[in-house]
């Protein structure tokens, strides 16, 4: 079973910061990840399950022109997901 960590998201956001990805490959690679939780398909790092599942949800539409997260945005993410 896939486990998701901080660190595994962290890369994804820093990948789009970089321009690796785009927005839409991000949220693309997060809605995955929220539904595959969702399914049982996969679980959540212990101790970080509440602040993960909330990032997966925000990044999931960060396609869509009212939820676009700019660098800032994307940058606070990915500290708090290295401070929890």
């Amino acid at each position: 079973m896939t486990i998701i960590t901080r660190e595994m998201l962290a890369e994804q956001i820093e990948a789009r910061l970089s321009g690796a990805i785009t927005d839409e490959t991000l949220a693309a690679w997060a809605f995955d990840r929220f539904y595959a939780v969702e399914l049982g398909l996969a679980q959540i790092e212990t101790g970080a399950e509440e602040r993960i599942a909330d990032i997966l949800d925000t990044l999931m539409f960060a396609d869509h022109a009212a939820f676009r997260l700019e660098e800032g945005a994307l940058r606070s993410l990915v500290a708090q997901l290295r401070m929890l």
